[in-house]
């Protein structure tokens, strides 16, 4: 919280120019309502993925505690979205099961951003967006983009792999490395079927990426002067790569690769910064409490249920005292017959 909280004030602090106070009230209330929608579009997929036999309520819980672990965590994206789904572990799938919906889960929710940067280099490299037209910031990360999603469109068509019990005596490597493949074989497929099937809860999936990317766009709004749309979507899915890297919530490394991907396509260093700086204040300060808010139901529902026992507990406890009068009384009774026959 204290982060997200000083990222929101860097800008103002390090003097960025800003808008009139209203326009920036408004642009940054614009910026909190698309992180709202985008955390929306992450819980419909996660139901889709995880908790598709399970009710919505349950499904609410388990996606924010998911994306609580995604946002806060070391390489959130993969292992975020298996602790939310493990966290209703009593009722749910098992450990294995879990792994493949993961591998799932992250194919279906950077799909959409695939496609994007792929069909945005492609326009920017024409002149159908505004921005720059080298083949290098422009045709390379599409033809890259392009390339993984055929990939994992190759993966989830390919025929299961011998596996590791068809060697005589295979190492632990080789069982670890073999096992690795077939989840990630089966994680695609299992992507693929989901969006053979059709189902609608798959625009959460598109929901949670636009939406994002919309709030960067909002936050150049609030502190100074905006790029064009094609820019603003380069920078932000070229510099997402900074997400990768191991460190808790992304702090610096998102940062940093988010301002180096938007300067890399024109913008300005101080207005990168300071959208950039707002964007990772506004995610952070709605996602993290959200997140700890999915535990919470449990907790809650159980204090609901108090009153009610406790209502319950009070005849008990009065029927067991009368009951326990009537033992005493029950001696005197007898001895008072024994002594007149």
């Amino acid at each position: 919280m204290a982060i997200a909280l000083g990222l929101l004030a860097l800008p103002t602090l390090a003097g960025a120019r800003l808008a009139p106070l209203s326009g920036n009230a408004r642009w940054i209330a614009l910026a909190a309502a698309l992180e709202l929608m985008s955390v929306l579009g992450f819980v419909v997929v996660f139901k889709l993925v995880f908790c598709a036999r399970q009710s919505w309520r349950r499904g609410l819980s388990a996606a924010l505690r998911g994306l609580g672990a995604s946002t806060a965590l070391p390489a959130g994206g993969l292992i975020g979205p298996a602790i939310g789904a493990y966290s209703t572990r009593s009722t749910g799938p098992s450990l294995a099961r879990i792994a493949r919906s993961a591998i799932a889960f992250v194919v279906l929710t950077n799909a959409p951003s695939l496609a994007i940067l792929a069909a945005v280099g492609l326009a920017m490299r024409v002149g159908l967006l505004s921005g720059p037209r080298d083949a290098v910031l422009t045709l390379l990360p599409g033809g890259l983009a392009l390339a993984v999603l055929a990939a994992g469109s190759l993966i989830g068509m390919r025929p299961g792999s011998s596996s590791a019990s068809s060697c005589r005596s295979p190492g632990r490597f080789v069982r670890v490395f073999v096992g690795t493949l077939s989840s990630l074989r089966d994680g695609v497929s299992e992507a693929r079927a989901l969006v053979l099937g059709g189902n609608w809860k798959l625009l959460g999936a598109l929901g949670y990426y636009a939406f994002d990317n919309a709030v960067l766009w909002a936050a150049f709004h609030a502190y100074g002067p905006t790029p064009g749309l094609g820019v603003v979507a380069m920078g932000y899915l070229v510099g997402s790569l900074g997400a990768a890297l191991p460190i808790p919530a992304g702090i610096g490394a998102v940062e940093g690769g988010l301002i180096g991907g938007l300067v890399l396509y024109g913008v300005p260093a101080a207005s990168a910064a300071a959208a950039v700086l707002l964007y990772r204040g506004a995610s952070l300060l709605i996602a993290v409490p959200l997140g700890a808010l999915g535990w919470a139901p449990q907790p809650l529902a159980k204090l609901r249920l108090l009153p009610g026992r406790f209502r319950r507990l009070t005849p008990m406890h009065a029927r067991s005292n009368a009951s326990r009068g009537d033992r005493r009384a029950r001696p005197v009774i007898v001895s008072s017959s024994a002594l007149h026959p």
